[in-house]
């Protein structure tokens, strides 16, 4: 080859698609990322992402391919060069489709503003399912014959099945569990037995729950499918939550109203986690041993403000009531002793 030949048929063309692959990268890629952060949907910021870190291997890949022919290999070689490198594009093609693919099904099983952690389930799936039709694909590009690959696969299946079925069940329980929608990762639940906490993980075999001591609680996904699970987070995340206070029987229930109100709705423009906009209000449940039970009922945005809220208002109730002389009974029992 000519030092003019190479320059034109093989150098010239490889610059080319690394140049062309570059500014598409550097500078329209570039500027549709950055209209991903205007929009509240984070799919497209993942897809775009993605698509930056492989486009330059893209076309270069493509270059080999155009300049292949101008190499003069025999036909052996060239048949074997050529389809070596339409291997690397579709090995290339199914780890970006399984990063793409994996990241959307992640982030649509989880809730907004939530760390997502790798080893979600549904994002797993979906990338040994891409991952194995790549492989596939990149099989039948060098003629291998993947019908007796399948039958034996199915066969040998079947007995991992039979030997791992509490696995399975574990696995499709989990499927049921993000499908369904109920309960996703991020969501603040409480399962039968009084556990709570929030979901942080759901893996082909457990779920995460990490509760509002810091601790961590690992379940079955058999068993939580299985369970009574109230979700806090499912509809909205703001939660009506109340204390309870005694005050004497010669109390003004008008006037403890009032100053309960007050003291709540002081909470509720001042402290942060509550919901502004709701009506902070007062019931009178019963007559107890020593006094009258008051419920004073308030709202926050999410759970984990509930028991600060709760303190704090706790608090200014028991100052204010003493301020304004409303009486907070001791325990007091009446015994009648007949002679």
């Amino acid at each position: 080859m000519d030092l003019h030949f190479v320059l034109i048929e093989i150098i010239l063309p490889l610059s080319i698609a690394i140049v062309v692959g570059w500014i598409i990268k550097k500078f329209f890629l570039h500027f549709l990322l950055k209209l991903t952060h205007k929009t509240a949907w984070k799919s497209d910021e993942l897809v775009i992402g993605i698509v930056r870190k492989y486009i330059l291997w893209f076309f270069l890949l493509l270059g080999v391919l155009y300049v292949l022919p101008h190499l003069g290999l025999n036909k052996e070689y060239l048949w074997w060069c050529r389809h070596s490198v339409y291997a690397i594009l579709i090995f290339i093609l199914t780890v970006a489709l399984a990063q793409i693919l994996g990241g959307i099904t992640t982030i649509r099983s989880s809730r907004k503003d939530v760390n997502i952690p790798d080893s979600t389930i549904l994002s797993n799936i979906v990338k040994v399912v891409i991952y194995c039709l790549g492989f596939v694909f990149i099989l039948q590009e060098f003629n291998v014959q993947i019908t007796p690959l399948i039958t034996a696969l199915g066969v040998g299946g079947l007995a991992v099945a039979l030997a791992l079925q509490e696995t399975l069940n574990n696995l499709f329980a989990g499927i049921q569990i993000i499908s369904s929608g109920k309960t996703n990762i991020g969501d603040f639940i409480e399962l039968e037995n009084g556990k709570k906490g929030t979901i942080t993980d759901i893996t082909w075999r457990n779920t995460t729950i990490e509760t509002v001591t810091n601790n961590v609680v690992v379940i079955p996904n058999s068993t939580l499918n299985r369970s009574i699970v109230e979700n806090f987070a499912i509809d909205n995340l703001e939660i009506t939550h109340f204390i309870d206070v005694s005050v004497g029987y010669s109390s003004n229930l008008d006037f403890v109203e009032k100053v309960s109100v007050e003291e709540a709705n002081w909470i509720a423009l001042n402290l942060e986690g509550t919901v502004k906009g709701f009506e902070n209000h007062v019931r009178f449940m019963q007559f107890a041993d020593s006094g009258i039970i008051v419920r004073i009922f308030f709202q926050v945005q999410e759970y984990k403000y509930r028991q600060p809220v709760a303190s704090e208002l706790l608090r200014r109730i028991h100052k204010r009531y003493q301020a304004e002389g409303i009486t907070i009974p001791y325990p007091i029992r009446t015994i009648i002793q007949q002679s």
